[in-house]
């Protein structure tokens, strides 16, 4: 029979203690802890798709828009992929599934850009490929900076 004894915390992990049936007390590690707010990098990254976009309307012409927003879009799809795959698990029981969540979604990610680019050109005979490239990268930038500043404490789930 067990029985719970008490929770605390630790450095920000959620502990609990449980009595075994020889009455010792064994402490346990709870990892209810919430993921990290990702959509935020993924809105980030879409709000900068069509803020580019625009500017090369403005500036550029039709073409070089939808060219631009297509970059953008591009990039925002694969990393909302990989966001999804990655943040599926969490807690250390599930160490070897994060491993394989994360492998999948970069894989994911990298099939999505080949194969979104490949059939862009294949496809869409007015492209204007400069304005998609730049806009695919600067986007890729603004995840990696949205990601270093997004500001993340682990906290506990509420049920």
């Amino acid at each position: 029979m067990v029985n719970a004894v008490a929770a605390f915390t630790v450095n920000h992990k959620v502990i609990s203690a449980e009595r075994d049936s020889s009455r010792r007390v064994k402490p346990r590690l709870v990892t209810n802890l919430k993921s990290p707010p990702v959509y935020k990098v993924i809105v980030a990254q879409l709000a900068a798709s069509v803020i580019i976009a625009t500017v090369f309307l403005i500036f550029s012409g039709v073409v070089s828009f939808y060219s631009s927003l297509l970059g953008g879009l591009i990039s925002t799809a694969a990393n909302a992929f990989f966001a999804a795959q990655a943040f599926r698990f969490g807690g250390a029981r599930n160490a070897k599934k994060i491993v394989q969540s994360f492998m999948t979604g970069e894989i994911g990610k990298f099939i999505i850009v080949v194969g979104l680019f490949a059939l862009s050109f294949a496809f869409i005979e007015s492209l204007n490929g400069a304005a998609m490239m730049l806009t695919f990268v600067a986007v890729q930038v603004v995840g990696v900076t949205a990601s270093a500043r997004m500001n993340y404490t682990p906290s506990i789930k509420k049920n």
